[in-house]
C-alpha cells in the first residue's frame, strides 16, 4: 500500500512537510558546525579570536549557500499550473 504523503502550500508549491522539517535541520547543522568551528578556533589562536566577526560573516554565509543548494537538489516543490484560455478577436465576434 502505497503511503500519502501529508503536503503543504508555502509559496504556491505544494511540497511535503517531512522534507521541509529535514531541509531546515540540514541548514542549520551546517551553520552551528560553521559557528562551532569558529568558536573553537578562536579559543586555540588568538589571530582567529581577532578576526571571529569577520570569519563567522563569510564562512557563515557559505554555510548558508552550500545549505541551499543542497536543499534545492533534494527538494523538489510540486507546482499546480493552471491554463486559461484567452477570447480571441476572432471568437468575440461570433
Amino acid at each position: 500500500m502505497k503511503k500519502k504523503k501529508t503536503m503543504v502550500s508555502l509559496w504556491g508549491d505544494h511540497i511535503v512537510i517531512s522534507s521541509l522539517f529535514i531541509g531546515l535541520a540540514i541548514s542549520l547543522l551546517f551553520v552551528a558546525i560553521t559557528f562551532g568551528t569558529i568558536e573553537l578556533l578562536a579559543l586555540y589562536y588568538s589571530s582567529v579570536a581577532s578576526n571571529k566577526k569577520d570569519l563567522i560573516y563569510g564562512f557563515g554565509t557559505l554555510a548558508v549557500l552550500v545549505a541551499f543548494i543542497i536543499n534545492n537538489l533534494w527538494i523538489k516543490p510540486q507546482r499546480n499550473i493552471i491554463a486559461k484560455a484567452e477570447p480571441t478577436d476572432s471568437e468575440d465576434k461570433e
